[in-house]
């Protein structure tokens, strides 16, 4: 398995413990926990990696002010990237994938409470 694939599992395993972790800590309370500030943190690591390691691959000239756009505000600066470092197609293409992992690892942060609260707490 190559490293950005093995990032990709890492973030959907990370996405399954938030909302495990989350249900755990507070059951059924608050939408943002302190849990939730570890886990960001290590997402948004494991996000920048994936984008370092797809540069290093496209030969793309990383900036830093888009290092920084990735840090902060990687909902806009991927697509941004995707767009800059692979065209018009190629980048819708990376765009539909993005919005298809971000939408997966939703469903695998519900997924955690839900297995949480089934197995653990009812």
């Amino acid at each position: 398995m190559n490293p950005k694939t093995l990032l990709l599992v890492a973030l959907a395993v990370l996405s399954f413990l938030s909302g495990a972790v989350r249900q755990y800590s507070v059951p059924g309370g608050d939408l943002v926990t302190p849990s939730d500030v570890g886990f960001a943190l290590v997402s948004i690591l494991l996000i920048f990696l994936w984008y370092r390691f797809d540069t290093d691959i496209r030969n793309y000239p990383r900036s830093l002010w888009l290092n920084v756009g990735v840090i902060a505000v990687a909902v806009i600066a991927l697509p941004y990237y995707f767009f800059r470092s692979r065209g018009t197609k190629g980048g819708f293409r990376a765009l539909g994938w993005f919005m298809i992992l971000l939408i997966a690892f939703y469903a695998l942060d519900l997924a955690g409470g839900y297995l949480t609260y089934y197995v653990l707490q009812s």
